[in-house]
């Protein structure tokens, strides 16, 4: 986002008092800190604004938050370019006020990436995301409490299953509760999310990471929203850097019936996946390949597309590649610059 914006902005919905009582660190603290530490940030001629908006409706949270964040300053100064405001309020009616400010004056929000990692499944109704969406460059990552909603929507009380229906942006989450199967319920809620973030809130890219309590039970899903390209690959790279068998631990929404059959350091699951879609349809070029990859499959065309798959495709004996570089490129096996044509043999 820094490369092409003057302004950035880091929404924390759900803040929390920036250190836990076992001394570890919140959200907002990791944040900044990894502002700091990152190597693209320690330029002089770095020109963006960076502000950071942390949000925690309780507040004693919001004054532990304020006492940290003034601690951090003292042992880390900051740079004049970077800031940060916090909010004592609910995220969603905050949010609303920051949005309608925004459209009165008829400008767009500036490029934003918003974390929201609510406790519940309270508090994060889907109209809220998609207004969010709707501006150029912004992207939210969304964490779905899953085992929050399948404990409480079976209940009658009214404030529950409103929502829950502000959650899913519709009321089609019932049906999808009242099966038996607990793998299903959560393979459907999923979906089911997943479907209401590109239909309802705009998102042209949804990813998911799924994750697990110590017994093995689905507790919640991450749910991150984009309409980059460019965010989508870089996100995809640090979901499998975080689980380099899948990339997502043991859920993926780009297709309900496609395995992952990737192992450590081997694959053939992208091979296979390769040679079904291009097998046969003659000469693509290497960026609808890197399309299909990144758009269309679970892996990561930046980490697993051409060294790991496309060269020892290659230089198999007979290779199963042709290759077709462009006039005045290296013919060296393995090397696939822009404008590459590739067959599957």
């Amino acid at each position: 986002m820094a490369s092409s914006s003057g302004r950035i902005v880091y929404i924390d919905a759900f803040a929390g008092p920036g250190r836990y009582s076992k001394g570890e660190e919140g959200s907002p603290l990791i944040a900044v800190k990894a502002l700091l530490d990152n190597p693209i940030f320690q330029s002089t001629k770095r020109k963006c604004v960076i502000v950071f908006f942390f949000i925690e409706e309780d507040r004693e949270r919001a004054s532990a938050l304020v006492e940290e964040l003034n601690q951090l300053g003292i042992e880390r100064p900051l740079p004049e370019w970077v800031s940060y405001d916090v909010v004592h309020g609910e995220f969603a009616p905050e949010m609303t006020k920051i949005l309608d400010a925004i459209e009165r004056k008829g400008k767009v929000l500036a490029p934003t990436f918003a974390f929201i990692d609510p406790f519940g499944y309270s508090g994060v109704p889907l109209e809220v995301i998609a207004r969010i969406a709707r501006n150029p460059s912004c992207e939210c990552l969304i964490t779905f409490v899953y085992e929050s909603v399948i404990r409480h929507g079976g209940k009658p009380e009214a404030r529950i299953q409103k929502h829950i229906d502000q959650l899913f942006g519709t009321k089609d989450w019932k049906t999808v509760l009242e099966g038996s199967d607990p793998q299903e319920r959560l393979t459907k809620a999923v979906e089911l999310y997943r479907r209401q973030l590109v239909s309802r809130a705009g998102f042209k890219y949804v990813r998911t990471f799924s994750m697990y309590d110590r017994s093995n039970q689905a507790e919640y899903v991450l749910f991150f929203g984009t309409n980059s390209r460019k965010g989508l690959s870089v996100m995809k790279q640090a979901m499998w850097k975080a689980d380099p068998l899948s990339g997502q631990v043991f859920s993926d929404r780009t297709d309900a019936g496609q395995m992952v059959l990737l192992q450590l350091g081997d694959d053939m699951g992208l091979r296979y996946l390769l040679q079904k879609r291009f097998r046969g349809k003659g000469f693509v070029t290497i960026e609808e390949i890197e399309d299909f990859v990144l758009e269309q499959t679970a892996y990561s065309e930046a980490m697993h597309l051409k060294q790991r798959t496309l060269a020892p495709l290659e230089k198999e004996s007979p290779p199963l590649l042709k290759v077709q570089r462009p006039a005045g490129k290296q013919n060296r096996p393995g090397s696939y610059p822009e404008g590459t044509r590739i067959a599957f043999e």
